[in-house]
């Protein structure tokens, strides 16, 4: 349970950075606003990743879940 807690809180972050650095793209020098079309891009996929393995764990932990007590049933 550890670690689906790890990526939930890393998809978070990497959710407000996302934001944070898209104001970037309205920055007065070039340099800076080059950085701001691509960090987001980047912090996006750091999020997708956590929360897309935060799902599957999730489903992983529900589905042991589910197995243990169908044979605690029987």
């Amino acid at each position: 349970m550890r670690n689906m807690n790890f990526y939930i809180a890393t998809a978070i972050v990497s959710l407000i950075l996302l934001i944070a650095t898209a104001f970037l793209m309205t920055a007065p020098d070039e340099p800076i606003r080059q950085a701001g079309m691509y960090l987001p891009l980047f912090f996006g996929a750091i999020g997708t990743w956590a929360a897309t393995k935060a799902g599957l764990l999730e489903l992983d932990y529900e589905e042991h879940r589910v197995k243990r007590s169908a044979h605690h049933a029987v």
